[in-house]
C-alpha cells in the first residue's frame, strides 16, 4: 500500500487479480497502463476472457501503454482520448454490470477519485475495488467559491479558471469531492498572497 505525507490522501493498493470475481473491469489512464499490464499478466486465461479494459490515452506524464494492452486476450478493450470520456465510459459500463463484478482502477489521483465516485454511485463496496496510483501526484482542485474543478495543479497558489480568483491549495484531500480544496488566497488581506511553492507531486 502506498502511504503519503498527507493524512487525508487515500491509501492505495497494488492491483492483483481478485479470485472471487465473476467478471473484471479494469480502468486506467496514462501511466496507469503499467499496473494494468502487470494485473493482466497475473490473470489466468479464464479471468482474461472475463475482463473488460477501459483505457484513456490522456497522460500527465506522457506515458502511453495502449500498444502493450492490445497484446492481451481480454474480453473487451475500450480506448478513450480523455480521462473524462473514460470515466463516462466506466459509468455506462457499470450501469449494466452484474453481481460478482470486480473493479480495478489505476492512474492519476484525479482519475481514480472520479472513477471511485462512479463505482460508489453503483453501490460497489470497497472490497470489490482495488486502486493503484501511477504517475505523478498532480492535484485535482475544487474551488470553494465557484465549484470549478481544475486538473493538474502543481503550485500552491494558482488562478481559478472558473472565477478568476487567486486560490491557495490546502493539503486536505476530500474523498467526497475527489479533490483538494482551493480557497481565496488573499481572503484575510486583499492583495496579499501567501508564498507560492511547488506542491508535493
Amino acid at each position: 500500500m502506498l502511504i503519503t505525507g498527507i493524512k487525508s490522501r487515500p491509501v492505495y493498493d497494488r492491483l492483483i487479480p481478485m479470485a472471487k470475481g465473476l467478471t473484471h473491469v479494469a480502468a486506467g489512464q496514462g501511466s496507469g497502463g503499467e499496473p494494468l499490464i502487470r494485473l493482466l499478466g497475473e490473470m489466468n486465461p479464464e479471468q482474461l476472457a472475463a475482463t473488460s479494459v477501459l483505457y484513456s490515452s490522456e497522460s500527465f506524464t506522457g506515458r502511453n501503454y495502449l500498444a502493450e494492452l492490445q497484446g492481451f486476450g481480454v474480453g473487451d478493450l475500450l480506448v478513450f482520448e480523455s480521462n473524462g470520456d473514460a470515466v463516462s465510459g466506466l459509468d455506462s459500463f457499470l450501469a449494466g454490470a452484474k453481481m460478482g463484478t470486480r473493479l480495478y482502477l489505476s492512474g492519476s489521483e484525479g482519475f481514480i477519485g472520479t472513477s471511485m465516485q462512479v463505482a460508489t454511485a453503483y453501490g460497489m463496496n470497497r472490497d470489490e475495488v482495488l486502486r493503484e496510483h501511477a504517475g505523478s501526484f498532480v492535484r485535482r482542485v475544487w474551488c470553494a467559491h465557484c465549484s470549478h474543478y481544475s486538473e493538474n495543479v502543481t503550485r500552491r497558489v494558482f488562478r481559478c479558471p472558473g472565477c478568476e480568483r487567486n486560490l491557495v491549495v490546502r493539503d486536505h484531500y476530500s474523498g467526497r469531492l475527489a479533490a483538494f480544496q482551493g480557497v481565496k488566497a488573499d481572503g484575510e488581506v486583499p492583495g496579499e498572497l501567501p508564498d507560492d511553492e511547488e506542491l508535493d507531486t
